[in-house]
């Protein structure tokens, strides 16, 4: 984001952030929105702003925080899906041998 052009200044100026998420949607269960993704929406030779390094290029200080932090979830997240398929696994072959 220029900050010296007057174009800069004025989208900066426009600019409001909020740190976390707000009281009706913090208790929800967060789901992925397929027709949100980039690579559905945006063409191939589009820029694009990711909004983490924005924030840490106008003075926010938790960038390297969420960084660890999103590590850590990728982690479980890929814990939790190995579970998963392998009781999905064990599921389908007991189907299996139940119909055989």
């Amino acid at each position: 984001l220029e900050h010296k052009s007057a174009r800069g200044k004025a989208a900066l100026g426009r600019l409001k952030v909020f740190d976390g998420v707000p009281p009706p949607y913090d208790r929800v269960k967060r789901v992925v929105v397929p027709d949100a993704l980039r690579v559905t929406r945006l063409k191939t030779q589009r820029k694009y702003a990711n909004l983490g390094r924005l924030s840490h290029e106008v003075g926010w200080k938790h960038w390297d925080l969420i960084k660890r932090l999103e590590a850590k979830r990728k982690v479980r997240a890929d814990a939790y899906f190995q579970q998963k398929k392998a009781a999905n696994a064990l599921a389908a072959r007991a189907a299996a041998e139940v119909d055989a």
